[in-house]
């Protein structure tokens, strides 16, 4: 796959652990020294001759600055520019995942994009018309995205698809029907899914579905099916639904991007 897009990064040795992987890896190819560093996700990918498993994480703190050590090319972009690049495939999954903050939160219809311009970064998902909501205003998606939110409408059906793209926002979230969900294969507007159970997240992401929200409508899933199926999906989860976020580390540690909350 020359002369495409990757994340830096390489195969672990025999009886590495990955973060000792990672700090070896980059300190290899870019000259850096990882000082700190959180797991993104964990995702398995098939080409028509490999397998592979990455075990992807992120840097929050390192010294030095990036080097071609290898002679690769090298390039800065942020999140919303990775789409418009060249990646292989296995990275698609990883962009989606950090452009994706890790709470997710259904605004209740008397809430306002504007009223939560001042708080840490969210998913936020607009109820549609059915469910009590509004056609948003793209002026109020404009500002909560300038805020640092990603902003999804939720839907069943392709409406809602135009209206999430007319106003601007950044993708939507269906509830899954059976639906093909191919939208943009790239990336840049996100098609998430919401599940009821396993089974139709699997489908779901076989039908081309960019992220899952995991909110069964009697109770969350057991934990340990949630880690069983993050595990096997390769996409970013949101489990759900909850009161607050204060299963939010637990989630993670189970391997789930984050936590979906219905007040």
């Amino acid at each position: 796959m020359a002369g495409r897009w990757e994340f830096p990064g390489g195969k672990l040795a025999e009886g590495e652990e990955p973060y000792a992987g990672l700090q070896r890896e980059l300190a290899e190819e870019l000259g850096v020294t990882v000082r700190a560093a959180r797991p993104l996700i964990r995702l398995r990918h098939r080409y028509p001759d490999r397998r592979v498993f990455l075990d992807v994480w992120q840097i929050t703190a390192f010294d030095g600055e990036p080097q071609a050590r290898e002679s690769q090319a090298l390039a800065w972009a942020r999140p919303d520019e990775l789409p418009q690049h060249d990646l292989i495939e296995a990275d698609q999954a990883i962009v989606t995942a950090l452009r994706l903050p890790r709470l997710a939160r259904v605004l209740s219809s008397g809430e306002s994009l504007l009223s939560i311009r001042g708080s840490a970064a969210q998913t936020l998902l607009l109820p549609t018309v059915d469910e009590g909501g509004v056609e948003p205003m793209p002026e109020a998606v404009s500002a909560a995205r300038g805020a640092g939110h990603r902003v999804f409408m939720l839907g069943t059906d392709v409406d809602a698809v135009r209206v999430a793209a007319t106003a601007g926002c950044d993708g939507v979230v269906l509830r899954w029907s059976g639906q093909q969900l191919h939208v943009d294969r790239r990336g840049a507007f996100l098609v998430g899914v919401h599940c009821e159970d396993a089974e139709s997240a699997v489908r779901a992401v076989a039908e081309g579905a960019h992220f899952l929200v995991m909110a069964p409508s009697v109770r969350p899933l057991p934990e340990r099916l949630l880690e069983r199926l993050c595990y096997v999906v390769g996409r970013p989860v949101f489990a759900g639904w909850y009161p607050d976020a204060r299963r939010l580390e637990r989630l993670q540690q189970l391997g789930a991007h984050g936590c979906a909350v219905r007040r």
